[in-house]
Formats: C-alpha cells, sequence, structure tokens
C-alpha cells in the first residue's frame, strides 16, 4: 500500500443490493461525508482498541488532507478518476460546510493519532493552523453588521449570511482548535471568534411561549430546518469553556421547550416564521422528509444536558432515548430506519406511507454517531421492552 492511498466514503448506496453510486454533477465521494466517518472510526477505535477502525480512520484522514486548496480551504468532492472536482458549486475550496468539518475532525484526530504517524500529525496541524489563519482573518466573520428578516434581528456576521448551523460546527472546531493552541498567541482570538458566534447564534433563537417554535434556533433568516440543528449541542460546548452561563441557558431553554414540542409533533422537516408587534406566528410548515441528520444533533445535546446536569437529571436521557427511538420504529411510518445486522442508515421518511430505503453516506454514518453517542453514556436499544435502557457497567 502506497504513501499516496486514501480511504473514501462512497456518497449514495442504493435499495434493494445496496450498490454504490455517485452523482454526475458532484463524483462519487467527499470531504464532508469522510470528516464524519473519520470522527466515527477514531471514536469507536477508543471504544475497542481495534486496529481496523484506526487504520480506517487514518485512511479518510489522509483523504481529508489531500483536499486542502492552494488557499487554505478545501475541495470537497472526487470523480470517479480520482481528481478533484474543483468547480462544482458543493466542491469549491471557500468558506463552507466541509472546510469546518475538516477542523472538527482535526480536532478530534488530534487525540487518537499514534506517535508513529508523526508525519501525518505534522501535516494536519499545518493545515490546521492555516485554516484557522484563514478564518480568524474573514472580514464577514469579524462584523458586527445586523439585519433584519420578517420582523426578527439577523446577525450578518455568521456563514451564509446568518447560518446558525454552519456556525455551530464553527464553534465545536474552533473549541477543539483552542484547546490544543492554549498557550499559543491564538488562544485568545480563537476564544473571542467562538464568543462572537455564539452570540449571533443566541440572537437567532425565537421567543414564542406556549407555541411549537418556542425556544427553536433559527438556522437561516427566519427559517428553521432538522438538517444541521446542532446549535444546542454548540453552545453548551462554549458555555462550559467560556464559562457563560447564559449560553448555556439558552441551549438549555431549547431542548427543554422546543424538543418535546418537536416531539410531540412526530417530527418535522423545517418551518418559517415571522414577527410582527412581539406576536411570532409560523408558516409553510413541512414535517417531510425526514432524515437521520435531523435526529442526530438533538441527541447529542440532550446527552450533554445531562451530563452538565451532574448526571443527575434523568429526564434528559429520556429524551435522547425518545429522539433515538426513531431509529427503531417510533416514527410517522412506524418503520426501522436503521439495520442493526448491517449498520446501514435508511435515507429517511418520505411520507407516513414511504420510507427511502436507499442508504447514503451521510445517513447512514449520522445514524451510527447517534447511537454511538448513546453507548458512551451507557445507552443502549433494548429490542425486548422497545425502548433506550442505560446499562451501567460493574467495576
Amino acid at each position: 500500500m502506497g504513501d499516496d492511498t486514501v480511504g473514501i466514503v462512497h456518497i449514495y448506496s442504493e435499495y434493494p443490493d445496496y450498490h454504490m453510486v455517485g452523482d454526475h454533477d458532484e463524483g462519487i465521494a467527499c470531504v464532508d461525508d469522510a470528516t464524519r466517518a473519520a470522527m466515527f472510526y477514531f471514536m469507536r477505535y477508543r471504544q475497542t482498541d481495534s486496529a481496523q477502525y484506526y487504520h480506517k480512520g487514518k485512511m479518510l484522514l489522509k483523504f481529508i488532507l489531500a483536499m486542502q486548496a492552494g488557499n487554505g480551504y478545501y475541495y470537497n468532492f472526487i470523480w470517479p478518476d480520482g481528481s478533484i472536482n474543483k468547480d462544482g458549486a458543493t466542491s469549491k475550496a471557500e468558506p463552507d460546510w466541509w472546510t469546518w468539518r475538516s477542523l472538527w475532525t482535526f480536532g478530534v484526530v488530534n487525540n487518537y493519532l499514534k506517535p508513529d504517524d508523526g508525519e501525518l500529525v505534522h501535516q494536519m496541524r499545518e493545515q490546521q493552523s492555516q485554516l484557522m489563519h484563514n478564518i480568524l482573518h474573514e472580514s464577514q466573520f469579524r462584523s458586527t453588521v445586523t439585519d433584519t428578516a420578517f420582523g426578527f434581528t439577523i446577525p450578518a456576521w455568521l456563514p451564509k449570511g446568518s447560518g446558525t448551523d454552519q456556525a455551530s460546527i464553527m464553534i465545536l472546531s474552533m473549541l477543539m482548535a483552542g484547546a490544543q493552541e492554549a498557550s499559543s498567541s491564538y488562544h485568545d482570538s480563537i476564544m473571542d471568534f467562538v464568543h462572537h458566534m455564539a452570540d449571533g447564534i443566541m440572537m437567532m433563537q425565537v421567543h414564542s411561549p406556549d407555541s411549537l417554535q418556542d425556544g427553536a434556533f433559527l438556522s437561516w433568516e427566519n427559517l428553521w430546518h432538522a438538517y444541521g440543528n446542532i446549535q444546542s449541542y454548540a453552545l453548551l460546548m462554549a458555555g462550559q469553556e467560556l464559562l457563560d452561563s447564559s449560553m448555556i441557558q439558552s441551549a438549555m431553554y431549547e431542548i427543554d421547550h422546543f424538543y418535546p414540542a418537536y416531539l410531540k409533533e412526530g417530527g418535522l422537516d423545517h418551518f418559517w416564521v415571522k414577527q410582527n408587534n412581539n406576536h411570532v406566528s409560523r408558516y409553510d410548515i413541512k414535517v417531510f422528509n425526514q432524515i437521520a441528520y435531523g435526529r442526530s444533533p438533538m441527541i447529542h445535546a440532550a446527552l450533554l444536558a445531562h451530563a452538565l446536569s451532574g448526571e443527575t437529571d434523568q429526564k434528559y436521557l429520556d429524551l435522547a432515548g425518545e429522539l433515538a427511538m426513531w431509529f427503531f420504529g417510533k416514527n410517522l411510518a412506524n418503520a426501522m430506519l436503521y439495520d442493526p445486522a448491517t449498520g446501514r442508515g435508511y435515507d429517511g421518511i418520505n411520507s407516513p406511507s414511504e420510507i427511502n430505503k436507499n442508504a447514503g453516506a451521510e445517513s447512514t454514518i449520522e445514524s451510527l454517531l447517534a447511537l454511538q453517542a448513546l453507548e458512551m453514556y451507557g445507552m443502549y436499544y433494548n429490542a425486548d421492552k422497545n425502548q433506550f435502557t442505560r446499562i451501567i457497567p460493574q467495576h
């Protein structure tokens, strides 16, 4: 196996035989999936000490490193011949999802790479440093400009003009980078950046007591969508690091109010809101499609809420378990969305009578990451009881 060998994760796997499929416009594999899969494999390595998981994670890390462009950002997709898609709208080397995920992955992977992989560590840290420099010097992210949308004040310094979903990934990645740069001149700038992003996210929280949307963090302008709604998890992480109770309180408000309302609805895809004379109304609410990446972030947040309670409040573990039951048939289609025998995560629910049984990379990885997080808290699916129960290891 040559030094130029890398690992990839195919973006699509189609029912019924689950053959690998690419996309004519994008390619066959992408950084966006590889980053999340690499994190899963390295954390699985920690759980099992299995060399195969370490190897898989390392090969995916090499793929990510090979995708950095000269400007410090990352291309996303590769074509079937292995060449990089440098021009596609979802593959350009620019500040976007796959860049933030790369930085987050570097932070996670840094905890697991072995000393004999020193050259890989060096390359990763060089790219990490260049990327942090880029982020800290992007003029948009340093702005304090606000805008308005349908009665809401919008922080224009977030990615894409108000993207709290992307800003949340940035917070998580920069927190890990900051921990590694604790003694460097970067550290204060990184923490200031995290605080600024968190302030923007909190501005995007809906306050509408006794309504479904109460507590929700809007994803972009006046839109909430389930995809990537990891804002509460990011704020809990930032609040711990910065000792900022307002961040923690804001996140807990969403977890305590919006998450149960979301569950009561059976899940949601998206909705829009508008505000007039301090009254918030909701419109264009859509229940479907529902996907794993709409559930996984909420599970992570509920679990962290439990940890921050001193692990004394069972309700957050119960909430995480209820959210995770979506994978095991407690959903509007009464269908399994995860296959324990193969580890596949299905691509979601299209309607109460139709599920998408394809098993793309994102769906599978987000399913596995959610279940892995539950395992770390001792939470396992009990088929006999059809619920998640906690098993505390005996020492």
